[in-house]
């Protein structure tokens, strides 16, 4: 079939101005059909209709592959109920087609409270959006109910989501289930029984592919204690570079453990305590050498070409991240604003900073979190501090959100796009802040406010609308549902802002829905 498109592909690509060709001919039905549509207008309408003709005609002659295997045992009962409200049904599918990726958990894990399943009509549609976002699997695994497990386990593609039926015994769940279902298990026996799950997990690890081995090491965190440092060290020396990255991750919240310990001693030869002027100041020097024993404990002595440090930096960069945080309080008597302070002052202070930043995404610590977030070191630090910020807890992040909010320290279109960076897909920012946003957004729409049509130009702040809506307490939402609408809107801010009073409109009426089905 694909051949007759090839008598049209001249005029097609040149266009009927410089290709001034008459229409070619097709011969049977198709042709008769052809010349019918294309006997009346100007050549470029014709060009057209005949590409309709003919794919039309390709759809028609198109044949499905012959099912040749056993039919597949049907799918078990469902115990859960499926969601029958029209109305929210009909507002989770506009989600599902062309709302915001983190509305897609919101839904998802609104169900699984509300004790609820998705319907089967919306199981292809969810299961095709969770093979293109890992996020969206752990929440979307919950509501598939057995329907949508069985539906799972008859496309290679979707065998993400198969698992184990909620029917099966617990140990099928680790035995035969998902990923995401087997990290769910070990997590949960790790909180029960931490040595049992360390054993259930050593026993598999040889059969295990890196990408695998690595996910399930990262359960070693529930209940994580000094009796995890044999296994820890046995990953810290795995084959996979992202199982190392896991174990050593892990190793900097066992400071006793010998491998921090013996990166401590190392750094603790590099510093010295100098007496400047009148006080007394510590000083830094990074490794003049690589040492023999370093590759043991997967040092690097050899700089990528692409390393903006120098050698000797990149070697103390390599030190200093792993390296708990506490022990720099410890070994100088310094806390982390005065250790960030003293930093800015060295000449390793790139090295420093990017470590430390390293060291928090593997062992996250409020006081160093807010120390760095509050001398940002822009010009060495070249990522967005949200990064960062998103390791606090909810209620530490705010501060710093509203006093740029208040104080007009920032935009406000780059603090939504910094507060929806640090927002994971199941979080809800507080009431009172999600007020002053609202309202802050609200004031860009009024056509009376100073910022008259602001928002209709913010084209930056219009597009993250939907998202943002999303991220908003759900008693905050009002100044959203209904934003002014300027006679001269253009398409675009149109667009947007449906899409927000519909993400709006859905968040109210998920809600009703979950508090009217939760004990």
């Amino acid at each position: 079939m694909s051949s007759l498109w090839t008598a049209l592909l001249p005029t097609a690509m040149v266009g009927t101005d410089r290709q001034p060709s008459p229409m070619p001919v097709w011969p049977g039905d198709m042709g008769r059909l052809v010349a019918q549509a294309t006997e009346e207008g100007e050549p470029p309408a014709n060009a057209l209709r005949a590409a309709a003709v003919l794919a039309v005609c390709s759809l028609a002659g198109a044949q499905g592959q012959r099912w040749t295997a056993p039919l597949p045992a049907a799918a078990a009962e469902d115990t859960l109920p499926a969601l029958s409200d029209p109305s929210l049904l009909r507002l989770i599918g506009w989600a599902f087609s062309e709302g915001p990726a983190r509305l897609h958990a919101a839904i998802c894990l609104g169900l699984a409270r509300a004790g609820h399943r998705l319907p089967d009509t919306l199981l292809p549609q969810a299961l095709e959006l969770g093979r293109r976002s890992l996020a969206f699997r752990p929440a979307l695994v919950e509501v598939l109910g057995e329907r949508g497990l069985w539906l799972a386990a008859q496309r290679d593609d979707w065998r993400y989501a198969a698992g184990v039926s909620a029917a099966e015994t617990q140990d099928a769940r680790w035995t035969d289930g998902t990923i995401e279902q087997r990290r769910a298990f070990l997590s949960a026996e790790r909180a029960a029984d931490p040595a049992a799950a360390r054993e259930r997990l050593s026993a598999v690890l040889g059969e295990l592919p890196a990408k695998e081995r690595a996910e399930l090491a990262g359960a070693l965190a529930v209940s994580l204690g000094p009796d995890d440092e044999p296994l820890l060290d046995q990953l810290r020396n795995d084959r996979s570079r992202e199982v190392r990255q896991v174990a050593l991750g892990l190793l900097l919240r066992l400071p006793e453990a010998q491998h921090p310990r013996r990166a401590g001693e190392r750094l603790a030869q590099l510093m010295r305590h100098e007496r400047v002027l009148l006080r007394k100041r510590w000083q830094i020097d990074a490794p003049t050498e690589a040492a023999a024993d370093w590759k043991s404990d997967q040092l690097d002595a050899a700089r990528p070409t692409h390393e903006s440090l120098g050698e000797r930096a990149w070697w103390l960069y390599q030190l200093v991240r792993q390296v708990p945080l506490g022990w720099w309080t410890t070994h100088t008597g310094l806390q982390a604003a005065e250790l960030v302070e003293w930093a800015g002052g060295t000449d390793w202070a790139e090295a420093l900073f990017r470590a430390w930043r390293d060291v928090l995404f593997a062992a996250p610590d409020v006081a160093w979190c807010e120390a760095l977030l509050d001398a940002w070191p822009q010009k060495l630090l070249r990522d967005d501090p949200s990064t960062v910020l998103a390791l606090l807890p909810t209620e530490r992040r705010e501060r710093y959100w509203r006093q740029q909010l208040q104080t007009g320290s920032i935009d406000l279109a780059h603090l939504v796009s910094r507060m929806l960076a640090a927002c994971a897909v199941d979080d809800t920012l507080s009431v009172e802040l999600s007020h002053e946003v609202a309202r802050a957004v609200r004031l860009r729409a009024e056509p009376g406010a100073l910022n008259t049509g602001a928002l209709r130009q913010d084209w930056h702040l219009l597009q993250q609308l939907p998202d943002l809506g999303a991220v908003l307490h759900v008693d905050a939402l009002a100044p959203l549902a209904d934003l002014p609408r300027p006679p001269d809107e253009t398409p675009s801010y149109a667009n947007h802002v449906h899409a927000l009073t519909q993400v709006v409109a859905l968040r109210r009426a998920l809600h009703l829905f979950v508090s009217a089905n939760t004990p």
